[in-house]
Formats: structure tokens, C-alpha cells, sequence
């Protein structure tokens, strides 16, 4: 059986350089090699689909997940973090992935998140 997690994030808005905090509850419990939370940077258009950058928390945990358990993580964006934006061409945007590197197929929990432009200093 694949495991099932629920992402908890401190809030929904960041900025560039800002931390990503946030938690990760095990809802169902299972096989899995490692478990990791990343955050990457989407460039995707109609015909192309690419991770620009990504950051790792590495492994939060190696061994088999159990029910009800949770993990804290922080990722820090970096200081030059482009923000979202989409436009009838295509998007650019960041997503945390929650992965469980399983025997066969991957689990995934993935959950966008708002990157606002970083602040003017005139």
C-alpha cells in the first residue's frame, strides 16, 4: 500500500529569501525507501514541461512511513527567486513536492505556492 500525506504550509505567500516552513502529517502509512520534500521552480508552456531549479530538504526519513507520524521541514527560496506568473503563452511557478521513493511508481503529494515579487528598494 502507498503512503498518503497531507501538507501543512505556516502560510501561503512568500517571498524571495523568505523560508518555506511547513509539516508533513502521514495520513496512511507504508513501504517506502526515503521520503523528501523539495521545492521547484516550473517552466511549462503547451509543448514543454521543465524544472528549472529545485531545492531539497533531502531525506526526512529512510525506512517505512508510519500512520500518523509528521515531519517539520524548511526550504529556503533564493534571494533572486523569479515569482509565478502565467500569461496565454505559458506559466513559470513553484511547487513543493512531498515524494516517497517507493518500490515502483513514486508517491507525490505536490501543492503550488505564491511567490510575489520581491520588494522595490528605492
Amino acid at each position: 500500500m502507498s503512503p498518503r500525506f497531507q501538507v501543512q504550509l505556516e502560510r501561503e505567500h512568500y517571498t524571495p529569501g523568505d523560508t518555506v516552513k511547513g509539516t508533513v502529517v502521514i495520513l496512511e502509512g507504508g513501504g517506502s525507501r526515503s521520503f523528501e520534500v523539495s521545492l521547484e521552480y516550473h517552466e511549462k508552456t503547451d509543448d514543454y514541461s521543465e524544472v528549472a531549479s529545485s531545492i531539497s530538504s533531502g531525506p526526512l526519513r529512510q525506512g517505512d512511513l508510519t500512520t500518523g507520524t509528521s515531519f517539520e521541514f524548511e526550504l529556503p527560496l533564493p534571494p533572486d527567486a523569479p515569482p509565478n506568473y502565467r500569461s496565454m503563452h505559458g506559466e513559470l511557478y513553484w511547487e513543493l513536492d512531498v515524494k516517497s521513493d517507493e518500490a515502483g511508481r513514486d508517491t507525490h503529494e505536490r501543492r503550488r505556492i505564491e511567490i510575489d515579487p520581491a520588494p522595490r528598494s528605492d
